[in-house]
């Protein structure tokens, strides 16, 4: 009834991990497809050693082509009437499929998704869509969830996550979408291919619980820095082949507005690369008083401060003279070199407190709590207006 579809590339040491929790899930009548895509670890061993103990499982081996070219690959080998994705550095917890197929089915809807834990080495939080656990028809859809099936407000909030591995979908309908999505995306490829389809879902189901372990590695592909010219013709795709769709949509529901700004949440932190005339600027973009050459103080080291700090370390654009984040422990354990927010209240000298996060809600929770211990003019979010504004739309060369 199930096909569940793991792509694989260079993920040996997790993979066993990944396929065990496929492999003892309450709900068993799986069909696991394992796609290899051109690893050059020991993957297709350990492949080939669980296809031998388990014979729901079809191992395809196939040239390196990249994650959506092995999310197509697998979806055209799937025969079950559902379809769910794993990454392979990922894990489940038992019931997930149980709990997803019974929802599917006893609602009769085309899509169930759930919450999701993100781990990051011993730590893990739950993590929830925006929108509220429960059963939505196509009314509910068109008045409560389209609306914001993005992005929320303030800048960024999710709606709905744009991830295929947190949901489990019909497969004869997902075939098109997922197929139609270029090979040549590699962020961003779970929303154009997730949001067009819900677009055209007659109802969705949300599960209240966590049931996916997300693994958060420093070292992962979004925080690695590509050429200019490679970047930017991606984001070009991605944002041009979604947006055209949303033309042909816009009878369903005109979610244009709401790709634009997720395209900037993917945008901003890759400004090195994608903003023409980022070198030129006086100011560290987006944080429109902070100067070339200050002193600052960075905080928060998910993946926009890993790339920030990457960025400031190599261009000496300005200088960090500590780097904080609440994980830090974890971070460290990584090879970064990330202290503790008490750190901060023990050193001088420094102009600026830069808070790298994207996430409104988050970012004005900690600038709040700054603002109780150092000079507020010293601490920097992110100028939305700024990030809006048609100054950035022609420096990203992307919306025009």
């Amino acid at each position: 009834m199930i096909s569940v579809i793991v792509p694989i590339y260079n993920v040996s040491l997790y993979l066993e991990q990944c396929i065990q929790s496929i492999c003892s899930q309450t709900y068993q009548d799986l069909e696991i497809i394992l796609v290899d895509d051109g690893s050059t670890d020991n993957c297709l061993e350990i492949c080939e050693a669980y296809r031998q103990k388990d014979p729901r499982i079809k191992v395809i081996h196939q040239p390196n082509g990249g994650l959506v070219s092995a999310r197509q690959t697998g979806i055209q080998a799937a025969t079950g009437e559902f379809v769910g994705y794993v990454d392979g550095d990922d894990w489940t917890e038992p019931d997930m499929y149980e709990q997803m197929y019974q929802a599917i089915t006893g609602h009769s809807v085309d899509v169930v998704m759930c919450g999701r834990y993100e781990n990051t080495g011993s730590a893990q939080r739950p993590v929830y869509h925006g929108v509220d656990a429960g059963m939505y028809d196509r009314k509910r859809l068109l008045r409560e969830v389209y609306p914001q099936m993005v992005t929320q407000t303030p800048f960024f909030q999710w709606g709905i996550f744009p991830n295929v591995w947190d949901k489990l979908f019909r497969r004869e309908k997902l075939l098109k979408f997922q197929m139609q999505v270029d090979r040549r995306i590699t962020v961003g490829e779970d929303a154009a291919c997730v949001y067009p389809y819900l677009l055209h879902a007659m109802g969705i189901y949300v599960l209240r619980e966590c049931l996916y372990h997300y693994r958060q590695i420093p070292s992962s592909m979004v925080k690695r820095r590509e050429a200019e010219t490679i970047e930017r013709e991606r984001f070009r795709t991605l944002y041009r082949t979604v947006y055209q769709q949303t033309e042909k949509d816009r009878p369903i529901f005109d979610f244009s507005d709401q790709w634009k700004k997720y395209m900037l949440f993917l945008l901003i932190p890759r400004a090195d690369c994608i903003y023409s005339g980022f070198a030129g600027l006086n100011y560290l973009f987006p944080f429109p008083r902070v100067m070339r050459g200050s002193k600052i103080v960075l905080y928060c080291a998910g993946t926009y401060g890993q790339r920030l700090y990457s960025f400031l370390k190599s261009t000496r654009f300005c200088e960090v003279v500590l780097w904080v984040d609440r994980n830090y422990t974890h971070l460290r354990h990584e090879g970064l070199p990330v202290e503790s927010p008490d750190q901060l209240s023990r050193i001088s000298g420094y102009d600026a407190i830069v808070v790298a996060n994207m996430f409104g809600r988050s970012r004005e929770a900690l600038y709040q709590d700054l603002i109780k211990k150092y000079p507020a003019e010293k601490v920097h979010l992110i100028d939305e207006s700024l990030i809006f504004s048609e100054e950035t739309a022609k420096a990203l060369d992307l919306f025009m």
